[in-house]
């Protein structure tokens, strides 16, 4: 089935760049306000800090960064520093390049892996998706990749989370077994072109999902977020409300005919 996707095939849509250079040499890099990517060069970058880091920001890598149990998260040494040129376990497979990741609240110390793209490898902060394991439970929440994926839904209540404010394009993705217990959840809200609290698709039945600066007017038209077909005759979601969990702000979106309230346990 011809799904009516666009090219979604350039990584950074809609963040802001910082070009880690290999000069060998102790940096410092400062991201602005907004959706920065840190960009690293191939070579021998030097001991550099990422300052100003937040779950907006994103790491991008020309080559994957070793994960040694390959579950999708990675987690800093004892000395808080990342690897970034790590190729197995122990001190003596480090690397020569190390990363401080420094936030407003202190250093992220863990990252997640977001797959692919154009041969680049995107990484963000691992809190934005632990957020929801703790409010959801980690069986009950699933993340796609920056490439175009197919994501099942079914085995029920589920919560998919869609990372759009990192200003990435997160690709053409098709999702089935959509239903009325599932909740789509993004960090930058969806555009409502009626105010209506309903998003609805466009005539291709393919949700263009904002980029950082969302929502824009524009979305619809170019999709900086990405594209996200549900199966199922599903041509719109509700808007639920927002939330903000660990300093991350979270969009929940549902089914028309949704039976889910994200906000239950909340006293």
């Amino acid at each position: 089935m011809d799904m009516g996707f666009r090219d979604n095939s350039v990584l950074i849509s809609t963040a802001s760049t910082i070009n880690v250079v290999a000069n060998g040499t102790d940096d410092v890099y400062v991201a602005g306000d907004g959706a920065v990517a840190f960009v690293i060069a191939d070579g021998n970058v030097g001991d550099d800090q990422f300052s100003n880091f937040t779950s907006n920001d994103s790491i991008i890598t020309g080559k994957k960064i070793f994960d040694g149990n390959n579950d999708g998260f990675i987690a800093f040494g004892p000395n808080g520093v990342l690897d970034v040129d790590r190729f197995g376990g122990g001190n003596s497979r480090a690397g020569e390049d190390q990363i401080q990741v420094v936030g407003n609240g202190g250093d992220i110390t863990e990252i997640r892996y977001l797959g692919t793209k154009g041969g680049n490898f995107a990484y963000a902060d691992a809190a934005t998706l632990r957020n929801l394991f703790a409010e959801f439970g980690q069986a009950n929440v699933v993340e796609g990749t920056v490439a175009n994926n197919t994501i099942s839904m079914s085995g029920g209540a589920k919560v998919l989370l869609h990372d759009n404010a990192l200003g990435l394009n997160l690709g053409s993705d098709i999702v089935n077994d959509f239903g009325n217990d599932d909740l789509f959840v993004t960090t930058s809200q969806l555009f409502d072109d009626t105010g209506n609290n309903v998003v609805t698709f466009g005539g291709n039945k393919v949700l263009d999902t904002s980029g950082a600066s969302g929502p824009q007017s524009s979305d619809p038209s170019t999709g900086p977020g990405g594209q996200v077909f549900f199966s199922g005759g599903i041509t719109g979601l509700a808007y639920l409300g927002t939330q903000n969990i660990g300093g991350v702000d979270y969009y929940y979106y549902g089914t028309a005919n949704t039976t889910v309230n994200p906000f239950a346990g909340e006293a």
